[in-house]
């Protein structure tokens, strides 16, 4: 189970006389410029720590202190160097296969294990820090901010309520909406030339980010031009950011042979590091959903669009107007199901049952919202010493052509016993010597991934089957247990 976000729904201006001249005009501290702002700096700490907070709960991190220790001292050695060296800085990385990198207002950077999977080297990996320091440093959540305050209650007479922004805070707290916040491309390439001037600093070669824009821009051409990496789908193009990242090599007098890069040493770091979902948290087959970890599976409706996140499985049919949700509950089924019945405005009562064996309680319902009454039906099941969730629900007028379907997913929870669903294990990168000069395609031959050679060609850096190898290099590849 993983999870992803919910939008950042920012509040808390009101219009009033008077009040914006404290924070209306403040100077830039990465770029010099006088801006319009509306977010303190002690704003930013509180929205990414609980921004920060939250994604370590939702994702998970990655079980490997050496690992995480490693990517925070790279993170901090440059937040040093930075305009805003005073911020509580911390670094995460985050169990997330998907290739991303973000940074929450204040000092709060990750990354995911899919990108370091796909880096060549600590100066690739300083790069995509450098870039997300320099959104901190240039208070681009600060801005889009100020920028969403500004377009609600316009700029006549606006204040601040007491406390300063505590909407916008609040909201922060309830999910991740910070991270989904877009970025201008203008912010982006400033990002860009940011993590330039913080490699520089920091004496990691400049030269290997053309590598990662060019993973990334292979990385489109793969997959036709309509699949991008999360981090890159809001940025400006991979070719634009090479030319713009080769302009200011140009500017550059300084010997850069000194400069570090450390392959092997950061290859040493990521081996061994899961590759791709980990299937011990959950994997479809079809419309059935097998969760090895906690030995038991469940069949969707078919059509139904599915998401497997670290704290619930969440599925919808097409329309999006009904939803299932599997997840865990506290207490016995007899408890959780009195609580959940037991809520204002929920309307039902709860029956004991069994599900393929296992015991339950649960029931139809109604709820009264603020957007109008919600119907469905849950059912609290006990299984391998925890409670689970399972609930089937949308609004009252559309979610009697569901019922049927919502029935039989929540009674389709059972026990799983095979082994070969139990025992299954994720893939891991591991590292290979060359023995001697060869082709990728020969490598692969020789020492097979369970990837095709077009992707392991993409993890290393290389252009294609066709590239040569030199004796000795070291070469990534995915295999399984």
């Amino acid at each position: 189970m993983r999870s992803r976000r919910p939008f950042l729904r920012a509040g808390a201006l009101a219009a009033a006389g008077g009040g914006l001249a404290v924070l209306a005009c403040a100077t830039n501290p990465a770029t010099g410029s006088k801006e319009f702002m509306l977010v303190s700096e002690s704003q930013e700490i509180a929205m990414g720590q609980q921004t920060f907070q939250a994604s370590m709960q939702n994702y998970g991190v990655v079980q490997d202190s050496a690992l995480q220790a490693y990517v925070a001292g790279i993170g901090h050695r440059m937040a040093a160097v930075s305009e805003r060296p005073q911020l509580p800085w911390a670094f995460a990385v985050l169990d997330d296969p998907v290739i991303n990198a973000f940074a929450a207002p204040g000092g709060f950077v990750m990354v995911t294990r899919g990108l370091l999977t796909h880096m060549g080297n600590e100066a690739e990996l300083a790069s995509v820090l450098g870039h997300e320091i320099g959104h901190v440093t240039a208070r681009h959540t600060a801005q889009a901010i100020t920028r969403q305050q500004v377009a609600q209650v316009g700029l006549v007479g606006a204040s601040i309520v007491k406390p300063e922004l505590a909407g916008v805070i609040q909201a922060a707290g309830q999910g991740l909406g910070l991270l989904f916040m877009k970025f201008g491309r203008d912010q982006e390439s400033q990002s860009d030339m940011l993590g330039f001037r913080y490699m520089m600093r920091t004496n990691y070669d400049p030269r290997e980010a053309d590598n990662v824009f060019e993973t990334f821009s292979r990385m489109e051409a793969m997959s036709g031009g309509d699949r991008l990496p999360d981090w890159q789908s809001t940025h400006p193009a991979p070719e634009d950011r090479v030319a713009k990242a080769r302009a200011r090599l140009d500017t550059v007098t300084a010997d850069l042979s000194s400069f570090t890069v450390n392959r092997d040493g950061f290859l040493r770091r990521i081996e061994g590091l899961e590759f791709g979902p980990n299937p011990r948290q959950g994997y479809f087959e079809g419309n059935r959903l097998y969760h090895p970890e906690m030995a038991f599976q469940v069949d969707f409706p078919d059509g139904w669009k599915r998401q497997n996140t670290a704290v619930a499985v969440l599925a919808a049919p097409p329309k999006g107007d009904a939803i299932l949700q599997l997840t865990l509950a506290k207490g016995t089924p007899e408890e959780a199901a009195r609580a959940f019945f037991g809520q204002e405005g929920v309307q039902g009562e709860p029956r004991r049952s069994t599900v393929n064996g296992l015991q339950a309680y649960g029931g139809d319902f109604q709820a009264q919202t603020q957007d109008g009454t919600l119907s469905g039906s849950v059912v609290f099941l006990a299984h391998k010493g925890q409670t689970f969730r399972f609930a089937g629900f949308g609004a009252a007028q559309a979610v009697s052509a569901y019922a049927e379907q919502l029935r039989a997913t929540l009674r389709s929870f059972r026990p799983v016993t095979d082994r070969a669903v139990l025992d299954k294990q994720p893939n891991r990168l591991r590292l290979q010597k060359v023995p001697s000069q060869m082709t990728l395609q020969e490598f692969h031959r020789r020492y097979p991934s369970v990837i095709p050679v077009e992707q392991v060609a993409l993890i290393n850096g290389l252009d294609g089957p066709a590239s040569v190898i030199s004796a000795g290099e070291t070469v990534k590849r995915v295999v399984s247990r």
